[in-house]
């Protein structure tokens, strides 16, 4: 029997474990791990170099990706000068001056609670933040997620039509990361990112387009538009699943898939180091997160009845794909410590945000009583005694035809 600490899956060497050699485990600087993680991406300076290395993308149609045509914002070309821009309402303006005022006000802008910024287009459909410190946590979120994958950024046999020039659409694409990469890797198809907030960024692939929209109200684009749908830490924020998936379907072509990457966010162990008996405040806390957003009309560990869902849903050939992610670096495998490093410091960075609304607005809790709670989850998050991991589902199925 293999030994617990080693945590290793088998497979194939990963593309990206070698940052491994480069990094000191345990000891790794916060801006070097956000660099690892993208971060680097979103600053200016990123910007302005990779501007110089690619074209910005050209504009879609204005009747685009699941969303108002004033809800796009941030793959057309920047205007050579102030004239274009007043010609076409539609082309990059930093000011927002050519977009009308109620895009101005529920889209580009945002909501301050306690210190805290969040999305003020649909405001409070999201529970959590969209600041500097959660852009971070998702970027890191991305990277640990390529790293348990080893490289992949999907399951799904999409491979082919994406090649091809297929149409992509990813759901809560958050920073915009995963779209960029797939966009990369696949340059005939049209990669499409949707979300609540307006923080992707303004360079881009020529085939990738962002857009804000809440992919929980119906859509614009015709049924059977897309090749592929991705929904990847999301999924546990969905007010009603059965509808989304019904929708996904119908917007799905004929033998086009649906995939779904989320956290089972249920401290495991194998190794006994936690067991009911121990305490262990971590666990507690992600019970009253899921209690907190159960108040608030979403469900935490909804990944575990997506499987059953996609089915009655329609979907066939219905996969799941589970890897174990630690949190903190209490495995010897080096690739699974630095995913436990990402997953230790993206929670750790998170738990203010992430209780504040849950807590606060879903349970009734003071802002006194948050802090005193998160004192005993940040010391049990970081005690390296206890060996848990969430594990990581991914779930993908094929819309029946061809």
């Amino acid at each position: 029997m293999s030994d617990p600490m080693d945590l290793v899956e088998d497979g194939p060497p990963s593309p990206v474990s070698s940052a491994s050699t480069s990094i000191a485990v345990g000891s790794t600087p916060e801006e070097e791990l956000y660099a690892l993680a993208g971060h680097a991406r979103r600053s200016p300076s990123a910007a302005a170099s990779s501007s110089a290395h690619q074209s910005p993308s050209s504009l879609p149609s204005s009747t685009g990706a699941t969303g108002q045509p004033s809800s796009f914002i941030s793959s057309a070309t920047r205007p050579p000068d102030e004239s274009a821009a007043n010609n076409n309402p539609f082309l990059f303006d930093t000011n927002m001056s050519n977009y009308p005022a109620s895009m101005t006000s529920s889209i580009r802008q945002h909501v301050y609670e306690g210190g805290l910024r969040y999305h003020a287009f649909r405001d409070g459909k999201y529970a959590f933040p969209n600041d500097d410190v959660e852009q971070n946590r998702d970027d890191m979120k991305h990277t640990m997620t390529i790293m348990l994958c080893r490289g992949k950024h999907f399951y799904a046999p999409v491979e082919e039509r994406l090649r091809a020039g297929g149409k992509c659409l990813d759901l809560g694409t958050g920073t915009g990361i995963w779209v960029i990469e797939v966009g990369e890797s696949y340059p005939a198809a049209t990669i499409t990112g949707l979300d609540l907030s307006p923080i992707q960024p303004n360079y881009v692939p020529e085939n990738v387009h962002f857009f804000v929209d809440d992919f929980e109200e119906d859509w614009l684009d015709p049924e059977a538009s897309f090749d592929f749908i991705h929904i990847r830490h999301t999924i546990h924020s969905i007010r009603d699943r059965p509808a989304l998936l019904a929708r996904v379907y119908r917007h799905l072509k004929p033998g086009g898939y649906l995939e779904i990457q989320e956290l089972h966010y249920s401290p495991q162990c194998d190794d006994g180091s936690v067991t009911e008996s121990v305490r262990y405040a971590f666990r507690d806390f992600m019970g009253f997160l899921d209690q907190g957003l159960r108040a608030l009309g979403s469900e935490l560990n909804s990944i575990v009845r997506v499987p059953e869902e996609m089915s009655q849903a329609g979907f066939e050939d219905v996969q799941v794909v589970v890897h174990k992610c630690p949190i903190g670096v209490w495995p010897r495998d080096k690739r699974m410590r630095l995913c436990g490093l990402f997953l230790r410091t993206a929670i750790m960075d998170g738990l203010r945000g992430l209780s504040k609304r849950p807590f606060g607005t879903g349970l009734g809790w003071t802002q006194m009583q948050i802090e005193m709670f998160l004192i005993e989850v940040r010391k049990a998050v970081m005690d390296s005694q206890y060996h848990t991991y969430f594990p990581l589902h991914i779930v993908y199925g094929r819309k029946p035809g061809w």
